[in-house]
């Protein structure tokens, strides 16, 4: 009898798991905005998002080449961003991106310091993507929405 309980209450652990991963996620995502620049896009998944942000694509449908904008180590919000899109550490992340680079596979991502340095960046340079808090004021054009 204590084994069958046992066994019901492991199964009913599992179970859970998935349920609170996705809404941990969901509460991550709404604490930020996606901002692109001429990226040809108003809306993207969070799936797409985590593609364009891991070089699976070098351009944008309107054919401007994809720049990664990524916060730097001094940023507050490197690591919840980089669990997000890569599901792992910043220094992972990092790690990531120098074998891309260094096989040749994608220009560097641009690591900025604040969501002020990241929004400059982004409107200034056609074809960059970048997160930063979803309370930080950036202009209409550069907003993209995430979609279910």
């Amino acid at each position: 009898m204590v084994f069958r309980s046992v066994i019901c209450l492991v199964l009913l652990l599992f179970l859970s798991i998935p349920f609170e991963v996705k809404a941990q996620g969901q509460e991550i995502v709404s604490g930020y905005q996606v901002i692109a620049n001429d990226a040809g896009i108003t809306q993207i998944s969070l799936g797409e998002l985590r593609n364009r942000f891991k070089g699976k694509y070098a351009s944008w449908e309107t054919d401007s080449e994809v720049l990664i904008v990524l916060p730097s180590s001094k940023n507050e919000h490197a690591e919840a961003i980089s669990k997000l899109i890569y599901n792992k550490s910043f220094y992972g992340v990092k790690k990531f991106w120098l074998s891309l680079v260094f096989q040749g596979r994608f220009s560097p991502p641009h690591f900025l310091d604040s969501d002020e340095e990241i929004a400059k960046f982004v409107s200034d340079n056609e074809g960059a993507i970048g997160l930063i808090s979803k309370g930080f004021e950036v202009s209409e054009n550069l907003k993209i929405d995430l979609k279910d």
